[in-house]
């Protein structure tokens, strides 16, 4: 026997890994700091809540990064903390802490879990520091959703005992009113049947939304393009007298890729965005509606980031009063004389069985703005509906 043939395949050795990628993996953003606190990297988490790319920041001193020129310019100091805690980091050798902060990021205000522990040589001299920072945000998320749907459980007990008790006998009023107005011939008393019909249709569609909100909908998932339901939902109100001379203003990216969702309800709630807008901007005014990507950690637990389709539709109306804003999402609450306060909650409650969020953003010219945002479908979708 050869000694070739004698000869065994030796096992592959594992390669070392490459520490950018280790870094880019990190879901968690990490800001690597040199010992004269000078941004030797940052990983792409870091980049997205601090709102500066690695370019940028690398080679700059981290008080330009999290305070001193940066801190000035951004209202309220928000970013001045963290460079505080590298640099007691570094005087001091021990690691340090702070259970919660505020960035403000090109996202906005971001709240974050920040720590920062030193780097040593092998004396033990302090050769940098590594700042890691936790975004909150899926965590405030699910805590937010974890209160609305004890809410809605106890909403939900109260709207089948509704639909039990108030609904038949709507339907014999509604009946009698009916059979009362074909018998009359005073205008005066048709008018006040009409009124009858009316409000009972409108009290047994406020049982039946109530019903809706207080029972996750049954999703029927297909691969969904989204450009298709809002183009619908356009062409299907500007056929409303509501519409008047509104100015129309789209910005769809042609390059979106679908969403699995349930068409009917993804149609719902775009529908009551725009009827919203319309009826704020009473037929003056411009509507715009856009389309793109986003990067962002998804909804539910153990999924990280991911590409997200966000829809934006804002008016240039009278926007939403501050004090009023924390309440939009609550069943039962409304901005208009007349409203039921159930449309956006039923909103909040399709987009959120969908992995996906549904938030108000003020304007500084003022308006209304709404953003939701889908996962987009992973792998193969076929074809979009």
């Amino acid at each position: 026997m050869s000694a070739r043939s004698k000869a065994r395949p030796v096992p592959a050795v594992p390669s070392q890994p490459d520490w950018t990628d280790v870094l880019a993996s990190i879901e968690d953003g990490v800001v690597v700091i040199d010992p004269a606190g000078v941004v030797a990297d940052l990983n792409p988490a870091a980049e997205q809540l601090i709102g500066v790319s690695a370019p940028q920041a690398v080679g700059k001193p981290v008080d330009v990064l999290f305070g001193g020129e940066r801190a000035r310019r951004v209202q309220r100091g928000a970013l001045h903390w963290a460079g505080e805690l590298v640099r007691d980091t570094l005087a001091q050798g021990v690691a340090r802490r702070r259970g919660e902060g505020l960035l403000r990021s090109r996202r906005g205000d971001v709240e974050v879990n920040a720590a920062c522990a030193p780097l040593h040589d092998g004396d033990g001299t302090v050769a940098g520091a590594v700042l890691v920072l936790r975004d909150l945000t899926l965590q405030r998320a699910l805590e937010a959703t974890g209160r609305r749907a004890e809410r809605l459980a106890a909403l939900g007990t109260v709207a089948l005992g509704l639909a039990h008790e108030i609904k038949n006998p709507l339907g014999g009023i509604k009946g009698a009113a009916q059979l009362l107005r074909g018998a009359l011939d005073d205008p005066e008393l048709v008018r006040c049947t009409d009124i009858i019909i009316r409000e009972v249709e409108r009290l047994d569609g406020l049982v039946e939304h109530l019903r809706e909100l207080s029972i996750p909908p049954r999703l029927d998932l297909q691969p969904v393009n989204i450009h298709r339901v809002l183009n619908d939902v356009l062409a299907l109100q500007r056929q409303a007298p509501a519409w008047g001379e509104t100015a129309l203003r789209v910005e769809f990216d042609p390059s979106l890729p679908a969403v699995r969702g349930d068409r009917a309800q993804l149609t719902q709630v775009f529908l009551n965005l725009v009827k919203n807008a319309l009826e704020a901007l009473a037929g003056r005014g411009e509507l715009r509606v856009s389309t793109r990507i986003e990067t962002r950690y998804h909804i539910r637990r153990g999924r990280g980031r991911g590409q997200f389709l966000s829809v934006v539709v804002e008016d240039s109306g009278p926007g939403v009063p501050p004090e009023d804003v924390a309440q939009l999402f609550s069943p039962f609450f409304s901005t208009k004389a007349g409203g039921s306060g159930l449309g956006l909650a039923l909103c909040h409650r399709i987009v959120a069985e969908h992995g996906g969020t549904i938030a108000y953003e003020a304007r500084p010219g003022g308006g209304a703005c709404f953003r939701v945002t889908l996962p987009v479908s992973e792998g193969d979708v076929g074809n979009a509906r």
